[in-house]
Formats: structure tokens, C-alpha cells, sequence
């Protein structure tokens, strides 16, 4: 997840600063004036030295002025340019899970598969809103390590079920209820994250930003179950382990 999030966010920082630093608009004024200065210094010409000078405050002056009044619109347009590329990664990633889990006979897991990307679909919908981009950037990082939990509990539900195929008897019973208690806490996860998903769009109708914080709440505690039951998952990894070798023996 970490990495996810280091991956967007410093190509957005490197996109900012090229934007507010570095665009032509800025860039071009300030080198043309330069050049003006030089040329005014080799030749005496008052008329290249005002032009220097209009050349070169002139880039420092719309430099400036990007630097305060579009910040966060030069931010919001990195970040979107961005998550379109993750999410691109993401759906193609998503696509293999669900042809997957076409396979394992449970309506379930491709219920829960289609309804995320619903749901997160809708989310961003939502967040592309101008001038909600930015105020709403952490919450949408949490929808995303939440979403990103439901989805790795998904897999592993799927993982389960191919191990207990192999199985039989007891052993496979006990991968079994793992498998539906796995099942189960995506159940929960989704339905937090539908709620959250809800307030959020009703907040971008009401336009009534203080919601933001109620909603970073809940996703921290819906973050702080995803990630028991993560760890739980991880338990399992010794055990299921041991399973996958004695069936490949």
C-alpha cells in the first residue's frame, strides 16, 4: 500500500514543481529578458536593457502569481493525471482477479469484485469535482488502502478455495471456514466502505467540507479491522503453506 502511495504522490510533487517553475510560460519571459540584458550590456541599447527587465519580472511575476492563486489547481490536475495511470494498472490487475474468480462456483466473491470497483468508481466520480481534488486528497488515499485491503482478502479467498479443491476430510473443511471467514470480513469491509462512499458523495452535494473529518474517522477504524484481518490472512500463510506442500508431494 506504501508503495502505491509513494508512486503517486512524487511524480506529483516532480509534475508541481516542473508546472510552477518551469512552464514555457514562465521559463521563456525569463531567458528572453536574460538574453535582452546581455545583448542591452554588449550594445548599450536602453531598449533591450527595459525590455530585460520587463522580460525578466515578468516570469517572476507570473511564477508568483501561479504560486498562489494555482497551486491547487495545477495540483489537482497532477494528481488526476496520475491516479488515471494507477487506475489503469489497477483495472487491468482487477480484470485477472475476476476472471478468476469466475472459477470458483461462489457468486460471492464476483458480487464483492464488481460492487468495489462500483463503489470506487463512484468515489473518484465524485472526488473529480474542481476544488475537491486537493481537500479531499487523504481521503481518498484511505479509500484506497481500504479498497486495496477488500481486494487482497479476495484473493486470498480465492487462494483458499483452489488449495481446498486439493483437499479433503478435515483439512479441507478447516480451509473452508477460513475461506468463509475471509469472506465474511470482506462482507463488513464493503459495507463500511459503501457508507463512507455514500457520505461522501451526499457531502459533494451539500457542498459541507466538515464531513471530511467524520469520514477520515471511519475510515481509520475501518482501516484498523482490514488490517486484522490481514494480519490474521498472514497467520494462515504457515499453515497453508505446509497444506500447498503436502498436495504438491
Amino acid at each position: 500500500m506504501q508503495g502505491n502511495k509513494a508512486t503517486i504522490v512524487d511524480p506529483v510533487k516532480r509534475k508541481v514543481i516542473s508546472e510552477l517553475f518551469f512552464a514555457p510560460s514562465i521559463v521563456l519571459p525569463i531567458v528572453g529578458g536574460i538574453s535582452a540584458g546581455l545583448l542591452s550590456w554588449a550594445s548599450g541599447s536602453s531598449y533591450l536593457a527595459g525590455a530585460a527587465v520587463i522580460g525578466v519580472l515578468g516570469g517572476v511575476g507570473w511564477m508568483l502569481t501561479r504560486m498562489i492563486f494555482k497551486v491547487e489547481e495545477i495540483t489537482e490536475k497532477a494528481m488526476q493525471v496520475e491516479l488515471d495511470k494507477t487506475l489503469q494498472l489497477e483495472n487491468r490487475r482487477l480484470d485477472e482477479l475476476a476472471r478468476q474468480l469466475e472459477t470458483d462456483r461462489d457468486h460471492r466473491t464476483q458480487d464483492y469484485l464488481t460492487l468495489l470497483r462500483s463503489l470506487r468508481a463512484d468515489f473518484e466520480k465524485a472526488a473529480h469535482k474542481p476544488g475537491l481534488q486537493f481537500r479531499s486528497a487523504q481521503v481518498r488515499e484511505q479509500v484506497s488502502h481500504v479498497f486495496e485491503a477488500a481486494v487482497d482478502q479476495l484473493r486470498q479467498s480465492y487462494r483458499l478455495w483452489e488449495l481446498a479443491e486439493k483437499l479433503a476430510g478435515k483439512s479441507r473443511e478447516k480451509i473452508l471456514n477460513d475461506r468463509e471467514r475471509a469472506l465474511q470480513e470482506v462482507d463488513v469491509t464493503v459495507d463500511r466502505l459503501r457508507a463512507v462512499c455514500e457520505q461522501f458523495q451526499l457531502m459533494v452535494q451539500t457542498e459541507n467540507g466538515a464531513d471530511l473529518a467524520s469520514m477520515r474517522e471511519e475510515l481509520e477504524a475501518t482501516m484498523r479491522v482490514a488490517r486484522l484481518a490481514e494480519q490474521r490472512m498472514k497467520e494462515l500463510d504457515g499453515p497453508l503453506a505446509g497444506h500447498e506442500a503436502y498436495v504438491q508431494e
